[in-house]
Formats: C-alpha cells, sequence, structure tokens
C-alpha cells in the first residue's frame, strides 16, 4: 500500500471513528437527559414559519408560546405556524400580521386540526362535548343573571361547543393546552376539572373522593407518564383510571376514541334521565355503549362487582326520575290553581324559568333539584362518590321536595297541608321507590339496624320488585340485570343479614354506646354554669 492510499485509509477510518464519537455521545446526551426527567426534541420548521418565529423570539411577543411549541410532538414533526395559521382571504379571522406580508388565521378551528386528525375531529363533532350548548342554555343564564358575568362564566366552559363561521364545531385546545398540545396534559384530571366542576356537576371532586382517585394521588400523579399511547391490546401502564381511560382511551377490548358519548348509557346530565339515543345509528343502543364502559371496568374489577355496581347506579336514575316526578307534579299543581303565576307569550301561558325566570320559589326550588342537586346525586352514584349520592344529592333533594310542598301548604294548597301536617315517615316519599337487597359488597347489615321504612311500608320488597320489573319491560334495564336482580330478591334474607343472629360487635358496642351517651349527658347536657348569660344580666 503506498503512502496516498495509507492516508486515505486514515482520513476515512477517522471519519468512521468521529461519527461514531457523535453517536456515542448524542445516545449518552439522550440518556443522561431522559435519567434527569427531560425529553430532548428535534424542532423542524418551514423557511415560510421561520421569520414568525424569530419575530415573536426578538420583540418578546408570547415567547413561552413558541417554546412550548418547540417542546411538542407538532415541533419534532415539523407541524410549524403556517400550518396550523395559514388563512385564505376572506376566511372570518384572517388578518396580515403587522411585521410581514402572511395572511394569517387568528383562531385555528376544529376544521384546521381536521387536516391531520380527521377521524378525532369527527368523533369529537359527534359527542355531546359539541351539543350546541345554546339550545338550552337560556333556562338559567338569561333570566337569572347579568350576562356579562356568563359570558367570563359558563362560556369559558362551553367555548367546547363553539359554532365556527367555517362551519367546524368545538374548541381542541379546552384539553389539548395551545401550541404544546401535550397529551400528559389532557389527560390529567385536572384538565377535565376545569369544567367538570361546582355545584352542577362536580365530576372532579366526585373523582378525588372516589377510591380512583385516592390511589391516583397516592400513587400515579407526578409519578408516571401520563404522555402514553394508549392501546386496545397492550395493558393500561397506570395503576387507576383516570377520566380519559373510563371515557376515551382504548384498553385492551375497547377501541380508543374522541366521542365521550359512545360509552354512556345515561343522559343523566338531563332534568329527567333516559337512555341515550345519542347518535345511536352509528354507536349502538345504551346496552351498547354500557357494554363499551363495562370492557373497560373489567381491566380492573370482576364481573360480578362491575355488573352489581353498575345496575345500583342505575337505580339510582330510575330513583330521581320519580323524585324528579313530583316535583314536576307540584309545580303543575300550584299553577292550575294560581298559587304560582304565569306569563303569556302570544295565546300561551307558561310557567317555567326558561321563559319567566324563578319570579316563585317552586319554580326556583324545582329547577336546583334538577340542574345542581339532581345532577350531584345521579353522578355521584356513577362515579364511585358516595358523600355526593347521599349529602350532596338525595339528601338535598329529599329536604328540596318537602320545601317544596311546605311552599303549597303555606299558600293554601289542601293536598300539601295534608302531607305536611302527617307525623308517618313516609310522607317524605310522595313518589314511587326502587331499592335491591344488600350493597356492592353484598350482605348489607340490616339485620342490626333495618331501614324504618321496611317495616313501615307493607309489602315494601313486592312493591320494588314490581317497580324493577316494569323498568326492565320498559327498555331501560337490561334482562340480565333483572336476572342479577332477581337472585338478590329471592335471597334477600341473605344480603339484608336477616337469617344471620345479630353481630357481636354490633351486641358488644350497644353497652359502649349506653357509656358514652352517659357521659355526655353528665358532662354536657345535665351540666348548669353558676353565672347568668351576659343579656339575662343586663336585662
Amino acid at each position: 500500500m503506498d503512502v496516498k492510499a495509507k492516508k486515505w485509509l486514515v482520513f476515512v477510518m477517522s471519519i468512521f471513528l468521529l461519527a461514531a464519537l457523535f453517536l456515542v455521545a448524542r445516545h449518552e446526551s439522550d440518556r443522561f437527559a431522559s435519567k434527569m426527567g427531560l425529553e430532548t426534541r428535534k424542532v423542524y420548521a418551514s423557511d415560510e414559519s421561520k421569520p414568525c418565529l424569530e419575530c415573536h423570539k426578538r420583540k418578546g411577543v408570547a415567547p413561552k408560546m413558541i417554546e412550548q411549541w418547540e417542546n411538542s410532538v407538532h415541533a419534532a414533526k415539523g407541524i410549524d405556524c403556517i400550518q396550523c395559521h395559514k388563512a385564505e382571504k376572506g376566511d372570518f379571522d384572517a388578518f396580515t400580521c403587522p411585521e410581514s406580508n402572511i395572511l394569517v388565521a387568528q383562531t385555528p378551528t376544529p376544521k384546521d386540526c381536521s387536516k391531520c386528525h380527521e377521524k378525532e375531529v369527527k368523533e369529537f363533532t359527534e359527542s355531546k362535548h359539541a351539543f350546541p350548548f345554546w339550545l338550552y342554555a337560556n333556562a338559567d343564564r338569561s333570566v337569572f343573571e347579568p350576562i356579562v358575568g356568563t359570558r367570563h362564566g359558563c362560556e369559558q366552559c362551553h367555548q367546547i361547543t363553539n359554532l365556527w363561521p367555517d362551519g367546524s364545531v368545538g374548541e381542541c385546545d379546552a384539553c389539548h393546552t395551545k401550541h404544546s398540545f401535550d397529551v400528559a396534559v389532557a389527560r390529567q384530571p385536572e384538565t377535565c376539572g376545569e369544567c367538570h366542576v361546582g355545584p352542577d356537576h362536580p365530576h372532579i371532586e366526585i373523582y378525588l373522593e372516589s377510591k380512583h382517585g385516592n390511589i391516583f394521588k397516592a400513587k400515579v400523579q407526578g409519578k408516571a407518564d401520563m404522555g402514553y399511547k394508549s392501546s386496545d391490546e397492550k395493558p393500561i401502564p397506570i395503576e387507576v383510571p383516570v377520566c380519559t381511560t373510563c371515557h376515551m382511551d382504548a384498553v385492551p377490548g375497547v377501541k380508543g376514541t374522541h366521542n365521550v358519548s359512545a360509552r354512556l348509557a345515561w343522559e343523566s346530565q338531563a332534568p329527567w334521565s333516559f337512555r341515550t339515543v345519542w347518535f345511536d345509528e352509528t354507536l349502538g343502543d345504551w346496552q351498547a355503549k354500557r357494554k363499551r364502559m363495562e370492557g373497560v371496568c373489567l381491566n380492573c374489577h370482576a364481573k360480578g362487582f362491575a355488573d352489581m355496581y353498575l345496575l345500583q347506579a342505575d337505580l339510582n336514575n330510575l330513583q330521581y326520575n320519580e323524585m324528579r316526578r313530583s316535583f314536576v307534579y307540584w309545580n303543575k299543581k300550584y299553577t292550575a290553581s294560581g298559587i304560582i303565576d304565569q306569563i303569556k307569550l302570544g295565546d300561551k301561558f307558561y310557567s317555567d324559568p326558561a321563559v319567566n325566570g324563578w319570579d316563585e320559589k317552586s319554580e326556583h326550588i324545582m329547577y336546583d333539584s334538577w340542574h345542581h342537586e339532581g345532577r350531584r346525586y345521579r353522578h355521584g352514584a356513577e362515579m364511585m362518590g358516595a358523600d355526593y349520592t347521599n349529602w350532596h344529592g338525595i339528601w338535598e333533594l329529599q329536604h328540596n321536595l318537602m320545601e317544596m310542598i311546605e311552599f303549597g301548604a303555606e299558600h293554601g294548597d289542601a293536598e300539601a297541608k295534608a302531607i305536611v301536617d302527617n307525623n308517618s315517615p313516609t310522607k317524605f316519599m310522595t313518589y314511587k321507590i326502587y331499592d335491591i337487597p344488600g350493597n356492592e359488597w353484598g350482605i348489607g347489615t340490616e339485620k342490626n339496624r333495618g331501614p324504618v321504612l321496611y317495616n313501615l311500608i307493607p309489602n315494601y320488597w313486592e312493591k320494588v320488585k314490581a317497580n324493577v320489573e316494569e323498568a326492565v319491560k320498559q327498555g331501560l334495564l337490561s334482562k340480565e340485570q333483572w336476572a342479577i336482580w332477581m337472585e338478590r330478591y329471592n335471597k334477600k334474607e341473605h344480603y339484608l343479614g336477616t337469617k344471620y343472629p345479630p353481630h357481636p360487635v354490633f351486641e358488644a358496642y350497644k353497652a359502649r354506646n349506653k357509656k358514652d351517651a352517659d357521659a355526655a349527658k353528665k358532662q354536657v347536657i345535665d351540666l348548669k354554669l353558676p353565672s347568668a348569660a351576659p343579656y339575662a344580666d343586663v336585662h
């Protein structure tokens, strides 16, 4: 080998060595970044978008926005400013940037997103997230509170249903934060909780109260990569579900979707609970939607537990309807008798918050009993939020109903007065009832502290059975659920605990309870202080 050939060999080997060193250095850099919790990304920007990026940075116009984009999957894939913000002449939001001659879209809409995410946008558009809020918004917005408040209140969340002039619906960045579009942010329960919060739909509070939310806070949040890709084949990579796990993500056996209605069997946000018919021509009936939700549940729970929990949630939705029926009955009765006023529009008379507002107490009560307490009751039952099912839900509904009846009694309604004057506990239930022996975990404790109504209402379980059976006949419960209910009914002595002797701990604690009561009587109830009260001393 001559000298020239040796030089070329050394040169080629040097190039290979430098390349190898570069790859090793890059690998080590990525490994260190990964170890430190940092993510390395390449950024690809077109020549058309580079002036936008440079100008924003140079002039300090929302520089964090650029940084968010640079750390996004969009930046790594070359989806840059102009691809989302490009506008055509005549577009509703088109304007020319002062620093260029580029026509820019001020507000990218789902139509823009659909150029790459056609399936997701279509699914979203067919979901209740895109349901036109304005179809029913006047009921509590236009007649009870200043519109300026709702512009900055209700509409901040309901912008997700915005109807754009380009024919698209919604606001993708309500969940996928602007410019970063980070899946991990969209998947955080608090993202859903920006809107699903408060007295009328406290879903984030219900979730955090549930065992799901408890485990998430303790073992998942801040400790797991929430930006994972979900799959209908691979196991769920986090220990407990978040909102998207149940309502959107793919899980083994269930395909992912941006249609949050695809797994909901009830319309339980409405004034009445009814089995959903939303896009049933493509999504199937309520049982098909329930099957999808059950498919999620079965990734963590035994079928028996999931079936029983969902059945009890369904019974609570049906129970709400019967309570709602009472509110409607009294409101109509008071209207017909003239206790509450009507308003005449054209040749028709109305008595409805949507038309003439809450000018009467009973209308106000009826509205809140749907929009606030009624939703909390139903959604608590569906999402494992015991406190919202009971104290913030059915307990408040019960108080509202008695207040509704007392309103009529005070204004001369004889039927209402007869109920108020009655001293039977059954007066609190002027509606028909649903029930099931036992609880989600099996045997109840009725042997030791049975509900008073079991003893007061003649043929209690036969009446309940008739109501449940009718719900099955009407297609509100499935035949499988009827079989589950009947298994409980046929063995109710077991599930109620009445076939077993008194529980030894319960009996033992009766004596301890008496000891506590005696202590309270001696230390507090019978205690008499020597000095007079200040008021009595002066007067």
